[in-house]
């Protein structure tokens, strides 16, 4: 093991003994930030892949920028913070008043939001003639399964499972509409996972555990813990079962692992962590031209169908330098890529701050749109060693619909 490993492991470990202390906030923004990257730079540096190389001094100053700027930023929000006076947990979680909203609307918004998600899979469905998980090939089925516009429609899956979830937190009684809203919510994930997308479902996942660990008892370290367990084997059993032993073993050839083949069933979730960051410490050294906010406000493009366009005219090439089939870079790589080392500063710190500022307004004047919006970007900090969501039109989107349903739904007396 290396020194950067163990270093980075002996952090992780004080994050997660930090979690025990009482009345510790599980979900603050800096240390589930800083617990996710010490963990994926430990295993990185494991170097267990041959596909993987050494790092020269100007790689390494360069890959930690983007997560330092970040902590920098959430740190000197919580120095600002540090006197304020904000909520404790058992308080958000006993007052349930706090989060009150007209339910009627937001059960009839649950039903709008249904609709135009059947009627968007409908039209797409009829327009490319097959589903993804039957279809001969899945890879490209997937790829096809949209629609200019409506497409959008098909990332309600999101609004309706967070908002379903925000129904049964607050509505005790009214079983009937309880029952159609977990029908509706039931079809729209089944209809939604054959299409083989599971991005938004993770989201989804993480929005409903924020929402419960705010307003409920019943998530706390120990049901978030067993909870991922049960998450991480459950897709690790799945992707093994598809896959085969003879699979698994080709993927640990190809992957050019070090340990023994006994444990080659642990080369898939490996790689996956690793080549994120080796893709992105590979790439910084080689890139000649930036492109100045396309991929960063990916968003702004897609909205407007120039996407295409500008990348087809400038040939741009959104995997550039890989060496493997595993085609992400983390999020910082976005930022490298558009603005150098001014965007893998000044973006991840003004993001730290403002994660960390939405984070100390939600415990000081709790609402469930700022929860909401909490756990939309919680998601995107955790997942940023894969790849940087938040300029995403299906993010942005599912952002923008969310503020305007809370504007919506909201009750005319203030908390």
């Amino acid at each position: 093991m290396s020194l950067i490993s163990l270093i980075s492991f002996i952090l992780c470990g004080l994050i997660i003994a930090s979690f025990f202390r009482p009345n510790t906030d599980v979900l603050s923004p800096g240390k589930i930030f800083a617990f996710i990257w010490t963990l994926a730079i430990g295993i990185t540096d494991l170097k267990f892949s041959g596909l993987q190389h050494e790092w020269s001094f100007e790689v390494w100053v360069q890959v930690l920028i983007g997560p330092i700027s970040f902590l920098i930023g959430a740190g000197i929000v919580y120095v600002l913070k540090i006197d304020s006076d904000v909520h404790t947990l058992n308080y958000l979680r006993t007052n349930r008043q706090l989060y009150e909203v007209d339910r009627s609307k937001l059960y009839r918004v649950i039903i709008l939001l249904s609709v135009l998600f059947l009627i968007s899979y409908t039209v797409i469905y009829l327009n490319t003639k097959e589903i993804p998980l039957f279809s001969a090939k899945p890879g490209r089925a997937r790829a096809n399964f949209t629609m200019f516009g409506i497409g959008l429609f098909l990332h309600n899956v999101v609004l309706i499972f967070f908002l379903t979830a925000v129904y049964f937190v607050l509505e005790k009684k009214n079983k009937f509409r309880k029952s159609i809203l977990l029908i509706l919510s039931f079809v729209s994930l089944v209809l939604y996972a054959i299409t083989l997308q599971r991005f938004q479902v993770f989201l989804t996942i993480l929005m409903i555990v924020t929402l419960l660990y705010y307003t409920t008892f019943r998530v706390n370290l120990k049901t978030v813990s067993l909870l991922s367990v049960f998450i991480i084997i459950f897709f690790f059993l799945v992707s093994s079962f598809r896959a085969g032993e003879v699979v698994v073993f080709v993927l640990y050839r190809m992957s050019k692992m070090r340990f023994s083949p006994d444990y080659a069933i642990f080369t898939e979730p490996y790689m996956y962590v690793t080549m994120n960051l080796e893709n992105y410490a590979r790439s910084i050294v080689k890139v000649e031209n930036f492109t100045y906010g396309f991929y960063t406000f990916d968003f702004v493009t897609a909205i407007s169908g120039l996407k295409h366009w500008i990348d087809q005219y400038f040939h741009l090439n959104d995997t550039p330098f890989l060496t493997s089939s595993y085609n992400t870079y983390s999020a910082f790589w976005t930022y490298y890529r558009d603005f150098g080392i001014l965007g893998i500063f000044f973006i991840p710190f003004f993001g730290g701050m403002a994660l960390s500022s939405l984070y100390y307004s939600f415990r000081a004047k709790p609402t469930l749109q700022k929860l909401a919006i909490y756990g939309m970007f919680l998601f995107a900090i955790i997942f940023s060693f894969f790849n940087s969501a938040i300029g995403f039109l299906w993010f942005v989107y599912n952002l923008f619909v969310l503020v305007i349903v809370f504007k919506y739904i909201s009750l005319s007396k203030s908390n």
